[in-house]
């Protein structure tokens, strides 16, 4: 750059000279005319030659000045420019350094990169061929299911059936004997005796006639509802405080201050004496006549102990009649109704309903004779078991095969 800079002041020096030289041409060529022109014609040329080659050298000193100047200063930018070049060429050095440092540690982490990548990529594949082993090995095992759910689609309905009436026998024994429901376990027993009947298969025929078995044996049964006869009970017993008992009854005593009253009139002295003495009397003494029996009189305590003895009756023959014990039932009853006769007034209307009442769940028969088991429970059990064991042994053979 300095030396394309230098060029013009090199040029500028080189057109001085040529000034120089045209002017020692021009002040040759006036001398010559000098020595030919007249004497006076020289000294007015001499002086203004010598005025225009003053001028000319103080214009080629100036130029001369001018142009160094202009050198010199155009030298201290070409330094100061370098110098900034030489700095901003040094930072792009550093920066392009570290910018070598980044890209190799690029490099680095790509190559760890590639390295893990491919690393994945071969636990991938690994994983992909195991996984297809595995969906090869399923798909194997799906058809072996198809063809075993084919092979068991033709027994399916009727398998479903004879298990529903197997399940439907069982509801019927616990209904029997955890419940005592009578009526329902026969329900129950129907409806496995219908399904049954829905398989339309000849071999079950024997199963369907221990069901009609049972049926009949729980119809025999007897019917009579245990829980009616606790509830008639436990409406007894708070009747038990409302029976009139057979006490004694003070009689009621005639008011007789009307007969008693006396008369105003002093002539009737007599008849007023004779009725203050029977007042004085009957307030002392009162004395009546019955025909009927004289009943012994019962205390409070007395009345109190004979309804709880009553109630406490009653409650034994509820528990007897839900637990169907028949004899203690029956002893609770008798002992009811004995108290009822000795203590209660059996004329009254309510406690002749009440002995009624007493004396018809006496005649009920609690009992009640329950099968310890139901026939055709083992029977659809053996049925079953048979035709799994035969499922079995098929799917056995044709794995074999």
């Amino acid at each position: 750059m300095s030396d394309k800079e230098s060029s013009p002041s090199d040029s500028k020096i080189d057109s001085t000279e040529n000034v120089v030289e045209d002017a020692v041409i021009i002040e040759s060529e006036s001398v010559s005319d000098a020595e030919t022109a007249p004497t006076k014609v020289k000294t007015v040329g001499l002086w203004l030659f010598s005025v225009f080659n003053f001028l000319l050298i103080v214009g080629i000193c100036s130029a001369a000045a001018w142009t160094w100047y202009q050198w010199q200063q155009n030298q201290t930018n070409d330094s100061d420019t370098s110098v900034k070049i030489e700095a901003e060429l040094s930072s792009i050095d550093s920066s392009i350094s570290k910018i070598d440092g980044v890209f190799a540690t690029y490099d680095a982490e790509l190559l760890q990169i590639n390295a893990n990548l491919s690393e994945q990529n071969q636990v991938l594949n690994k994983n992909m061929d195991s996984l297809l082993q595995q969906i090869l090995q399923n798909a194997d095992a799906n058809d072996a299911l198809k063809s075993q759910v084919a092979d068991m689609s033709g027994r399916r309905p009727a398998d479903w059936l004879l298990a529903e009436a197997d399940y439907l026998v069982r509801i019927a024994g616990r209904k029997l004997w955890l419940e005592n429901d009578v009526s329902t376990a026969m329900l129950m027993l129907q409806a496995a005796d219908s399904r049954l009947e829905d398989i339309g298969d000849p071999s079950l025929f024997p199963v369907r006639k221990l069901i009609a078995q049972d049926i009949q044996i729980l119809h025999q049964i007897n019917p009579v509802s245990i829980n009616s006869v606790a509830l008639a009970l436990s409406g007894m017993i708070p009747q038990v405080s409302n029976l009139p008992l057979n006490a004694l009854k003070i009689p009621e005593i005639d008011d007789n201050k009307e007969q008693n009253e006396l008369s105003e009139n002093i002539s009737d002295w007599r008849t007023n004496i004779s009725k203050t003495w029977n007042s004085l009397v009957d307030d002392f003494i009162q004395i009546e006549t019955s025909d009927k029996p004289i009943l012994p009189y019962l205390s409070s305590k007395q009345r109190w102990l004979i309804t709880e003895q009553l109630k406490l009756a009653l409650s034994q023959a509820k528990s007897a009649a839900l637990e169907q014990q028949e004899s203690l039932y029956s002893n609770a009853l008798q002992q009811a109704t004995a108290l009822v006769v000795e203590h209660f007034q059996l004329d009254d209307n309510n406690v002749k309903q009440f002995a009624d009442a007493l004396q018809q769940l006496q005649n009920t028969d609690v009992a009640k004779d329950y099968p310890r088991q139901l026939q055709s429970a083992d029977a659809l059990k053996d049925i079953i078991e048979q035709r799994v064991q035969r499922v079995f042994n098929n799917n056995t053979d044709t794995g074999a095969l």
